[in-house]
């Protein structure tokens, strides 16, 4: 198997899985697992995770994330699996469908970036000294990257309000995920912190690509999402008319909190549409 590549298993409706940015696909154990009662799941690993170095100094374009994830369907087996994507994995996976359409049989969007234009440009035109005083970019770069083992790891994440609405086995999963063997001793982040802040730099425009999509889509939005705003919802329902769009409890990390109703979500509209 492609170490880009991790297989959840399963039988049945082909699945390629995109996480979100610094979520490894293992955090998400819960609720794929409940996905492989009836379909076979495979995840992609975003570039950071595959050891790389530091992200270019330019800007980071996320059509390369989607690029990679062409490239890792190859290794699945997988004909025409639908798109699960959540967060940046469903934004990428929305730009990988647009380019390759006839590799997929639609896409399950959750929680997907989905930014306000204005920002969007903001952003692309800002110099990296001022993105960089983000307060999002900037707690990302001033975060711990070494603990000396998991148990410290889960006593950091567990004070912090962004990890409040995970149970104690949803947060071990994101630390088992997210925690490798450092080579001075202890763990480190797997997905480092430079590669996080300038995905989070770097969201690309993505109205004009949901308005001529056309393969069978769900979307889900957190319910207390602050990513995918409610008026941004709204937009994308009326760009894309034939996505089926509902909300699902939680907030932008809702599947990772409530893995057993967002997984249903996507099972039941899985059993309705025939592709």
């Amino acid at each position: 198997m492609n170490e880009r590549i991790e297989d959840f298993g399963g039988e049945g409706i082909p699945v390629l899985f995109a996480h979100a940015n610094g979520y490894p696909p293992a955090s998400y154990r819960r609720f794929l697992q409940r996905l492989t009662t009836v379909c076979r799941v495979f995840a992609v690993r975003h570039r950071p995770l595959w050891g790389a170095p530091e992200p270019p100094a330019g800007r980071l374009r996320w059509s390369t994330f989607a690029g990679d994830l062409l490239e890792a369907l190859e290794g699945t087996g997988l004909e025409r699996p639908w798109l699960l994507g959540h967060s940046m994995g469903g934004t990428i996976g929305l730009l990988a469908a647009r380019q390759a359409p006839e590799r997929f049989r639609g896409l399950l969007l959750l929680d997907p970036v989905f930014l306000p234009a204005r920002f969007v440009l903001a952003s692309s035109l800002a110099p990296r000294r001022r993105l960089e005083r983000m307060p999002m970019i900037r707690r990302t770069l001033a975060r711990p990257q070494h603990f000396t083992d998991r148990d410290e790891a889960f006593a950091f994440y567990r004070g912090k309000r962004a990890f409040s609405a995970f149970d104690d086995e949803a947060l071990a999963d994101y630390v088992a995920a997210s925690c490798r063997p450092a080579a001075a001793g202890g763990v480190e982040l797997a997905f480092p912190a430079a590669w996080e802040a300038a995905i989070y730099a770097s969201a690309p425009l993505v109205w004009p690509q949901l308005a001529g999509l056309r393969l069978p889509t769900l979307g889900l939005r957190g319910e207390h999402s602050d990513t995918l705003t409610a008026a941004m919802f709204l937009r994308w329902g009326r760009l894309q008319r034939r996505a089926e769009l509902h909300r699902s409890p939680g907030g932008h990390l809702f599947p990772l909190e409530h893995p057993a109703p967002a997984a249903q979500r996507v099972l039941d509209y899985l059993s309705r549409v025939k592709v």
